[in-house]
């Protein structure tokens, strides 16, 4: 089905290009008819104003014919404005109607140029512009490049087409969206006129007060001022009938039966198939291979969907009257009304109970509330009733079987094609036969949580996602399936580097797979000091019903919970340490329905292995606002008891001096080989930069280097080098790390590495180009603050301690309570050894006001130690080390501070920041901090 859609105004190029469809072999010239009110242009109304001088759409319905003029007069005000309307260009079908240009004129002050009498014509293309879709609608389309045009003109341009649909008889129809304040028009209308004695029903939808037609010469008139007023806000989660934005519709159909009377004896009289032809062959082989309708009506549907390409023709009325079967199937093509034209007619000849429905893939739930026509439907399908049952059937898609033929596609509602006429019927919502998407995932955390888990995911499709897969496989080229392959993967399990993928397609079953191996960054986080996984891929995990009614225009309005879904997840963890001590937070098993959407799940750990089975059920459709907070809380709830896993406290890590079994790092060392070996040219930095951060991670700093460095050769930006500069900071290779980080600054020139900068000239002993750094950055930075920070830290490094945090305490006087600045104030005074009691005021602050942030729970510590507050310090340092064990500055830090109360375990701490971070006594050594 092709819906004719007229647009008034949506942007400056859009009023003076803008496609109509339209019709005629030959461009006509001639003035305006006669019905037309030709608005006169006055001085006023040329004087300075906005982009859109005038816009009109003036529309005749009479006799089954629709007449639109068109006219534009924009304001050519610049060489930009002369580009944009440069061609005028109008399309048509010649079917249907004539186009006839009317006036095409430059307004120049008191001077008129007629470019038509001139001798400009326009030029007539065929182009079919949706080719690539599979559509043939046999479009003309006529250009003129607009000759003579100068800064300050005035183009005024109009036309005219008519159009008789051959499908509607002496019925018509028009509708078209309106344009909306803030489209920059001075002045503009649309007209809508129809004799007295024909019935016309009319819809407006956004105009301000009542509309009225008025009764002038055996016409009757709507008008409307345009543009309309801006139109109300809906929220993005209404359905579609709150949404349609300002429009206009006139008709002469008198209901849904009308429309339904009139289209049937199109589609009616193609459905007899000669008893001798080659469709019945395929009837009676279907026929022998099943007695059940049901699996009959299956194989019908996916013998259309498979061996019947879609192509629409809408040449000679194909906007609305379908071709013949046996043209179908000789041609192996057809739309959407040649499948289920063929699919009835086979449904029919084996006494199925079928007959053809429109239904509109686009309006939706909005169906009921517009004016009955034909061009609100874009679609057509087959309803069949089997044992008492509807089916609806889509010989446009693709995956039915037998397992899948009772899902029901989301259009809402549907017009019956019956001689007699039918009203509209409702498709209702149930949950899908099988699940739409299945997934199966391993994730192999036994290396430990803190380093990337190997995964193995196989997800399965059914249905219409199904055959969009096979399309995707069969048709498209490996950038785009790999695309389609790494979005599925992430939509799961977050980022994600695939090491090896296969689509496949399953002909029996009608089910598309996707398998996948591959590698992704820690799905743990660490809270409470402990390792914690709330497993990925949840369906139960995105149930929500938030949804923003607040607005007293809103509070009536439903909540759009989408179309019915079945979803499925069966999900294993390998847990480190052969799972001891791991355990389940949350509820293991879980049976809840909230609204139309019910979760079932069951988790359980057994030996070293977590697993999860959950699905999701929805009959989608919509919720009242009076049930929103019900469900708001019912899903609160449910997320409250939706499974994590638990790490055990005592879990051995590689910052516990555990050594991590080659065993375990030789997968995933195997997995980034394949990555790397497997990237092209676009994918090689970020595979060398996964695998530096897998060595980093374990402290192999050499071997992360060298990835790094591949990975700069690969495609080098001032992130990598800030990374590698960063590596070799913890590496203790100050100057290389200097040089990188200079490389950055060259290629960013943002100041973003001055502190890195100035601390490491100030480590190499060269605290005064650091100063000259500080200063450099007082030029750029965003905030005076950032600068004088900044300028701080250098003079410190210069030794000007006493001036560098005088300077500090006077910006934390200027934004007293920020704790950044409270923060930088307290480290600098606790690592220069200014600490005294006034400082560790300051520090508080910064711990206080930053909710007692490891950061500043670190700088406090150093305070306490520079004033010989042992117990102090230790309690702040075992507190940042819970929530941040891998910090090897508190780890040094809290080892020296052992060492001095006489545990002899603190130099255990030493030697493992310092594995961590093998220039981290170097630096505190700068400070005069050693053991």
């Amino acid at each position: 089905m092709n819906r004719t859609t007229y647009f008034v105004a949506g942007t400056v190029l859009a009023c003076v290009a803008a496609p109509a469809a339209i019709a005629g072999e030959e461009v006509l010239y001639r003035p305006a008819p006669d019905w037309v009110e030709v608005k006169t242009l006055t001085a006023k109304d040329l004087a300075d104003g906005p982009p859109i001088v005038n816009v009109e759409q003036q529309v005749r319905l009479e006799g089954g014919t629709v007449s639109t003029y068109r006219e534009t007069a924009l304001r050519l005000n610049s060489p930009e404005m002369i580009t944009n309307a440069s061609t005028l260009t109008a399309s048509w079908m010649p079917d249907k109607g004539d186009l006839i240009i009317h006036d095409v004129k430059l307004i120049r002050g008191d001077e008129i140029v007629d470019v038509i009498a001139g001798g400009a014509k326009f030029d007539v293309l065929r182009r079919e512009a949706q080719l690539e879709r599979r559509i043939v609608d046999g479009a003309r389309t006529a250009t003129l490049v607009l000759p003579g045009a100068r800064v300050g003109d005035v183009l005024r341009f109009s036309y005219s087409t008519t159009q008789k649909d051959q499908a509607l008889g002496e019925n018509a129809e028009f509708v078209s969206p309106l344009p909306t304040e803030p489209v920059p028009i001075a002045d503009g209308r649309l007209i809508i006129s129809w004799p007295e004695g024909e019935d016309v029903d009319w819809m407006l939808r956004g105009a301000a007060g009542d509309q009225a037609p008025v009764a002038r010469d055996g016409y009757r008139f709507l008008s409307v001022p345009l543009p309309l007023p801006k139109p109300d806000e809906m929220p993005f989660d209404s359905p579609l009938r709150y949404r349609l934005g300002a429009f206009v519709e006139a008709s002469t159909f008198a209901d849904w039966k009308q429309v339904s009377s009139v289209m049937a004896p199109h589609y009616l009289d193609k459905l007899s198939l000669a008893a001798d032809g080659p469709i019945m062959e395929q009837v009676r082989e279907i026929e022998g291979k099943t007695s059940d309708p049901l699996e009959r009506a299956a194989l019908a549907t996916q013998l259309v969907q498979d061996r019947i390409s879609y192509m629409l023709n809408g040449m000679d009325g194909g906007n609305y009257l379908p071709q013949a079967p046996d043209v179908t199937w000789r041609e192996r093509y057809g739309d959407c009304k040649a499948k289920s034209v063929l699919l009835v007619a086979m449904l029919r000849a084996m006494d199925i109970d079928a007959e053809l429905v429109l239904v509109s893939t686009i309006q939706g739930d909005a169906i009921p509330t517009l004016l009955p026509t034909p061009g609100n439907f874009n679609h057509v399908i087959a309803h069949a009733v089997i044992g008492g049952e509807d089916y609806w059937l889509d010989g446009t898609t693709a995956g039915t079987r037998l397992a899948n033929v009772s899902a029901v596609p989301a259009f809402s509602y549907g017009l019956p094609l019956r001689a007699g006429g039918a009203d509209l019927i409702e498709l209702e919502a149930r949950v899908p036969p099988v699940p739409d998407a299945t997934a199966r995932v391993t994730l192999d955390s036994r290396a430990g949580p803190n380093l990337p888990t190997l995964f193995d995911i196989e997800l399965g499709l059914s249905g219409a996602a199904a055959g969009q897969l096979r399309v995707v496989n069969d048709q498209m080229g490996k950038e785009i399936v790999d695309n389609v392959a790494n979005a599925a993967v992430r939509s799961y399990l977050g980022n994600a580097r695939i090491v090896d993928r296969s689509l496949e397609f399953d002909d029996e079953t009608g089910r598309g797979t996707l398998r996948a191996t591959g590698v992704i960054d820690s799905p743990w986080s660490r809270q409470e000091e402990v390792y914690q996984l709330e497993p990925p891929g949840q369906p139960a995990a995105s149930v929500s019903f938030d949804a923003d009614r607040a607005r007293a225009a809103w509070r009536d309005i439903p909540l759009a919970l989408g179309a019915p879904t079945y979803e499925t997840v069966d999900l294993k963890v390998l847990l480190p340490d052969g799972g001891k001590g791991f355990t389940i937070e949350g509820e293991p098993d879980i049976d809840q329905t909230i609204s139309v959407v019910e979760v079932d799940s069951s988790a359980a750990i057994t030996g070293d292995v977590f697993e999860l089975k959950q699905s999701l059920r929805s009959t989608g459709g919509e919720l009242a606002v009076g049930d929103l907070v019900g469900a708001k809380r019912d899903t609160a709830v449910l997320q409250r008891k939706l499974p994590t896993i638990i790490a055990p406290a005592d879990l051995a890590l590689t910052w516990t001096g555990a050594k991590l079994d080659p065993a375990r790092m030789k997968p995933l060392e195997d997995a980034f080989a394949k990555i790397i070996a497997k990237a092209d040219e676009r994918e090689l930095a970020g595979a060398y930069y996964g695998r530096a951060a897998l060595r980093s991670s374990v402290y192999d700093y050499s071997g992360a280097r060298d990835d790094l460095t591949k990975a700069i050769e690969a495609e080098a930006s001032a992130d990598m080098y800030s990374e590698r500069a960063g590596l070799a900071y913890r590496m203790g290779d100050f100057e290389a790390s200097l040089a990188d980080y200079q490389q950055a600054e060259a290629l960013n020139a943002d100041g973003s590495t001055y502190w890195s900068q100035v601390d490491l000239l100030g480590l190499l002993g060269r605290p005064e180009e650091g100063l000259t750094l500080a200063e450099d950055y007082a030029d750029i930075a965003e905030k005076n603050s950032d600068a004088r920070s900044l300028m701080a830290s250098a003079l410190m490094w210069n030794g000007q301690i006493e001036e560098g945090l005088s300077i500090l305490a006077s910006e934390v006087k200027k934004r007293p309570g920020d704790p950044t600045l409270l923060n930088s104030e307290c480290w600098q005074g606790g690592i220069w050894n200014a600490a005294d009691a006034s400082l560790l005021s300051v520090c508080d602050q910064a711990v206080a006001k930053s909710d007692w942030s490891a950061d500043k729970l670190d700088s406090r510590a150093m305070v306490h130690f520079r004033l010989g507050e042992m117990e102090e310090a230790l309690t702040d340092l075992d507190a940042v080390l819970a929530s941040a064990p891998e910090l090897a500055q508190s780890m040094f830090l809290r080892g020296i501070v052992r060492l001095r109360m006489g545990d002899k375990g603190g130099r255990k701490d030493i030697e493992l920041a310092q594995r961590i971070q093998p220039s981290v006594a170097r630096i505190n050594k700068a400070y005069g901090i050693e053991p």
